[in-house]
C-alpha cells in the first residue's frame, strides 16, 4: 500500500475567532480560473488568482461586492470520500441573505444564475478570504425569494453558491 500523504496532527487552538461570513466577492469568468504566484511588490492585491488568463490585481475593481446582513450568511464545506471508488472531493456552499425583494435584486439573481463560471470569494467574520471551487469555479445552485407572512417576517432573497473540487477550500491572502 502506498503512503499518499504525510500527517502532522492538529493542536487545540485558542478561542479567538467567530463564525459567519460578512461579504461575498464575485467575478464572472468566460474560460478559466487558475492560481498564479503571489506578487512581490507589497501592494494590497489578491495574490494567486488568475481569471481568463489575467491576474487579479484589485479586489474592489476585479470583483463585485455583495454585503450580507449580519449573522445570516453561512459557508460550509463537506468532504466526500469513497474507499470503494478511490475518490475524494469537496463541496463548498456559501449562502448569502439579502433583505427586501426588489426588481434590481431579482435581475442580479437572474444574471448570477445564468452565468456558467463564477469565481467566488467569501470573507469570513475573522477577516479571512476563502475561494469556492478552487480552479473549477462555482455556480449559483439554489435561490429562495421569500415575501414572508407577518409584518416581522423576512422579505428578501437567499442565494447559494456551490463549488466542487478535488482539494479543500483555498484561503486567499491579501498582501
Amino acid at each position: 500500500m502506498a503512503l499518499c500523504a504525510t500527517l502532522s496532527g492538529l493542536t487545540l487552538d485558542c478561542r479567538d475567532n467567530v463564525g459567519g461570513i460578512e461579504e461575498v466577492y464575485i467575478a464572472a469568468a468566460s474560460g478559466s480560473i487558475a492560481f498564479t504566484s503571489a506578487p512581490t511588490d507589497g501592494t494590497s492585491v489578491i495574490t494567486n488568482i488568475e481569471l481568463d488568463g489575467t491576474a487579479v490585481t484589485n479586489l474592489a475593481t476585479d470583483f463585485d461586492t455583495y454585503q450580507l446582513v449580519k449573522q445570516t450568511g453561512t459557508f460550509t464545506e463537506t468532504g466526500t470520500f469513497s474507499e470503494e471508488n478511490g475518490t475524494a472531493f469537496y463541496t463548498s456552499v456559501a449562502s448569502a441573505v439579502f433583505n427586501k425583494v426588489e426588481g434590481a435584486k431579482l435581475l442580479e439573481l437572474y444574471n448570477l444564475g445564468i452565468t456558467t463560471l463564477l469565481c467566488v470569494l467569501v470573507k469570513d467574520n475573522n477577516g479571512n478570504y476563502w475561494m469556492l471551487g478552487n480552479d473549477r469555479g462555482a455556480l449559483v445552485s439554489n435561490s429562495t425569494t421569500d415575501f414572508g407572512t407577518a409584518f416581522g417576517d423576512r422579505n428578501g432573497l437567499t442565494i447559494e453558491f456551490t463549488g466542487i473540487d478535488q482539494k479543500p477550500v483555498t484561503q486567499v491572502t491579501l498582501s
